[in-house]
This record gives C-alpha cells, structure tokens and sequence, in this order.
C-alpha cells in the first residue's frame, strides 16, 4: 500500500491544516466524489424523469442523432451534439421555424407566458414586425417545408379570391 503524503489540497491546492491528509475541507472532498460518479447520477436522473413522464402519458420526442428521447430536444442538441437546433432541423428535413417539442409542452410554456405577462413583449417589439412590401423583408433561405407551406397558402389564397369576386 501507497501512503501519499501532501501538504496541499488535492481539489483547490490550498495549504492542509492539522490532522488533513488530502483534502482541506468536506466540500472539496465531496467535490471529487461527485465527479467521479456524475454521468452515472446524470443518466439515472434523466431515465427517473423519462419514466415518469411516460408514466404521466406524457409523449416525448425523440433525437434523430443519438436515439435519446426528451422533452426540449433542442436544447438536448445544442448542449450534447454541439451544433445549433436549425442545422438539425435542416439537416434531418424537419420544419425550421416551429421548435421540436411535445404539444402539451408547448401549450404549458403558452400558458405560463399568459400567466406572467410575457406575451406583452411581442407588443413592445411592434416595430420591429413585417411590413408588406418591405425591402428587408425576406432576405434569408427558407427551408424546403416552409416553402411547401407557402406555396398552399399561396393556391388556397388565390382560390379564396376568385370565389369572392
């Protein structure tokens, strides 16, 4: 048996006091533990709130790079694959404007911006809004859904106005 002896912390390298071995204080000595078990304690948190979420019939949507199922997959993809939530949307052809969650996640975060007022900042940044016939208006790549979308808009419009007149 190795016996190690230290005159400094082994976590903040600070000088030990009288009867310390390798750490200067329980923070620093739990810190090292947490580290040693954290992706464990992680991926048994995350499948603890899938379970219960499925349990609660609540769906989920899965990530099309790992397999992973989540509730913001967005998030999941910015902060696990490094690459922005459009580039994935692009990428695997999905809808670039509308966000990749469940709909009753989207109608909570509705209901928690009426309930708190935030909705009142779309107001705020009224003139910052499309004009119809603006010159800036429109000056980025859609993608190959958004355009399928307006191309319906567009026909059901047209054939809106004709049965009007």
């Amino acid at each position: 048996m190795k016996i190690e002896i230290r005159t400094n912390c082994k976590v903040c390298n600070k000088k030990l006091g009288y009867r310390q071995r390798t750490y200067c204080s329980t923070k620093c000595r739990n810190s090292t533990h947490y580290n040693k078990y954290k992706k464990r304690i992680n991926k048994w948190q995350r499948e603890k709130r899938q379970k219960e979420l499925i349990k609660g019939g609540k769906e989920l949507v899965q990530c099309l790079i790992c397999g992973k199922w989540y509730v913001q997959v967005g998030s999941h993809i910015v902060q696990t694959h490094g690459i922005t939530a459009r580039k994935y949307r692009e990428y695997f052809k999905l809808e670039v404007k509308k966000g990749t969650v469940p709909s009753w996640f989207r109608k909570l975060k509705g209901d928690i911006a009426l309930k708190n007022g935030t909705y009142k900042n779309l107001k705020a940044g009224k003139k910052f809004w499309f004009k119809k016939g603006s010159k800036t208006a429109g000056r980025y790549e859609r993608s190959p859904i958004t355009m399928k979308k307006i191309k319906v808009l567009y026909k059901f419009t047209k054939i809106y106005e004709k049965k009007k007149i």
